[in-house]
C-alpha cells in the first residue's frame, strides 16, 4: 500500500505572536500569544495558494537541467548529492524555511563552483523543487530576498 502526502509550504508571524504577548499584561500573556498562533495559522493558510508561479518554476528547471542533474539526478531522486523530492527531502526540509533552503544553495551550490549562484537563481531552483514536491503555483513569484523567504516555512501536511 502506498501511501500518499500532500506537501505544503506555510508562511510564519511568530514576530506578531511575540509582539502582541509582548505588549500584554502577564496575566493576559497566554491568551494573548495563543490567539496570535491561532491568526498567524489562518494568515499562514494564504501561503497554500501558492509561493511561486508556474514560470518561475520553469526557470528553475532549465537551470537544474544545467547546473543540478549531475548530482541530483534527472527526476531529483538523488544519486552523488541528496534526493530534492519525496522523503529525503521531507527528512531534512520539514519546519526549515525556503530562505534556509536558498541560501545553503547560493553558499554551497553548484559543487563544483559554490557560492555562483545569483539570489534570483536560487529562487528559482527553489520554486522549482518545490514544485516537483507538488506545492501548487501561485501568482507571485519567490522573493529573491533571503530574509523574506525565511518567513516561508516548508511543512508537511497529512
Amino acid at each position: 500500500m502506498k501511501v500518499s502526502v500532500k506537501w505544503h509550504v506555510a508562511a510564519t508571524l511568530l514576530g506578531t505572536a511575540v509582539v502582541t504577548g509582548a505588549i500584554g499584561p502577564v496575566g493576559g500573556l497566554w491568551g494573548r500569544l495563543v490567539g496570535s498562533v491561532t491568526h498567524a495559522q489562518e494568515a499562514a493558510s494564504l501561503a497554500l495558494d501558492g509561493v511561486f508561479t508556474e514560470g518561475q518554476a520553469e526557470r528553475g528547471g532549465a537551470l537544474y537541467g544545467k547546473q543540478c542533474v549531475v548530482c541530483h539526478g534527472e527526476k531529483l531522486e538523488g544519486g552523488i548529492a541528496p534526493g530534492l523530492t519525496g522523503d529525503d527531502f521531507m527528512k531534512y526540509w520539514t519546519t526549515k524555511s525556503v530562505g534556509e533552503m536558498v541560501e545553503q544553495m547560493m553558499m554551497t551550490m553548484p559543487a563544483d563552483d559554490p557560492g555562483k549562484l545569483t539570489p534570483a537563481e536560487a529562487a528559482d531552483l527553489a520554486a522549482f523543487i518545490l514544485s516537483k514536491n507538488k506545492l501548487p503555483a501561485g501568482q507571485k513569484e519567490l522573493a529573491t530576498d533571503v530574509a523574506a523567504l525565511k518567513q516561508i516555512r516548508i511543512v508537511k501536511s497529512e
